[in-house]
């Protein structure tokens, strides 16, 4: 029996991914059990490559349960500061990340968040490139699909997520305010926010939010239906390169990272991505006028595209 500890947040959950596939084609006759907390769990439960997901509520139960030796192999695919018990002021320590020098404070020197987690499992040596399809996947039921049925939404829209968990990584508000209101009166598409809470304040009837009102995987199916993603260096913009939608991300320097790319798979080649940054400067300071063009180059290259398909 194996072990995979990747227990949040969503978006790294769905950048580590490929490492399902990964251990399944090492191990295929072992069972996987993937520990993730359970707002996080429906992103592994219908993975075909897991066998179970265990909601780990506690980082004090996940040691008490692997101190019982019921796992033949344990891949700890994160570090110290993903393994605090706020309720028992305790942390666990990841022996592998520990001899690595893995840590908050440098861990893009690694590489994209799928490189680092497989590193800091043990799964490739340090500073290697990960060995399989990095490509990101999700696995979405009907369920989902027959949610995102029912919202009627356009058939031709831009989603938009607006606010991180991380408000270093965010873009304000009135500058947001600002593209939505630009791109409604320039373009034809609609525009809907996604994410869990919305801050915009919006006047126009191009846009729609549907913050706080789907799960994870029916956001996912929002996002897979998109023509494009605006949005940040957050979960769904994870959710964005496993869909297939082209992304247009805007982020910039974080923390000790100045320039960093947490992408895997086309996002994280750009093939399928544009990222939207400035050398130096956090996403917070990225100039309105420089997003804008930024957004502009792409959607007028897509429409140019879409005329000589016609012509």
């Amino acid at each position: 029996m194996i072990a995979v500890i990747r227990t949040e947040h969503f978006g790294d959950i769905v950048a580590a991914e490929p490492i399902s596939r990964y251990v399944r084609g090492q191990h295929p006759n072992a069972y996987i059990v993937w520990f993730a907390k359970p707002a996080f769990a429906e992103l592994v439960r219908y993975n075909p490559n897991v066998n179970e997901v265990f909601k780990e509520f506690c980082v004090t139960e996940r040691r008490v349960l692997l101190e019982s030796n019921v796992f033949d192999k344990v891949f700890e695919l994160q570090f110290r500061n993903n393994n605090h018990c706020p309720k028992c002021q305790v942390f666990t320590e990841n022996p592998v990340a520990l001899k690595r020098d893995i840590n908050v404070f440098n861990y893009f020197d690694y590489g994209n968040l799928l490189e680092v987690f497989a590193q800091t499992g043990g799964l490739i040596p340090p500073k290697a490139a990960f060995p399989t399809d990095d490509q990101p996947r999700l696995y979405p039921q009907s369920s989902h699909e027959a949610k995102v049925d029912s919202l009627g939404l356009p058939e031709k829209y831009i989603v938009m997520h607006c606010r991180s968990n991380y408000e270093p990584k965010d873009w304000p508000a009135d500058r947001w305010n600002q593209l939505v209101h630009w791109l409604a009166k320039e373009y034809d598409y609609h525009l809907i926010e996604i994410g869990l809470e919305s801050n915009l304040n919006i006047q126009t009837t191009a846009y729609r939010n549907l913050c706080g009102q789907l799960s994870i995987l029916e956001t996912a199916e929002v996002i897979r239906r998109a023509s494009f993603f605006i949005g940040l260096d957050s979960g769904p913009s994870h959710l964005g390169n496993a869909t297939g939608t082209f992304g247009i991300i805007l982020m910039g320097a974080l923390n000790n990272f100045l320039n960093y790319n947490p992408y895997s798979g086309r996002y994280g080649r750009q093939e399928n991505a544009l990222l939207v940054r400035q050398a130096g400067l956090p996403c917070a300071q990225l100039p309105f006028e420089f997003v804008r063009e930024q957004v502009r180059s792409v959607l007028e290259k897509s429409a140019d595209s879409a005329t000589k398909v016609l012509s």
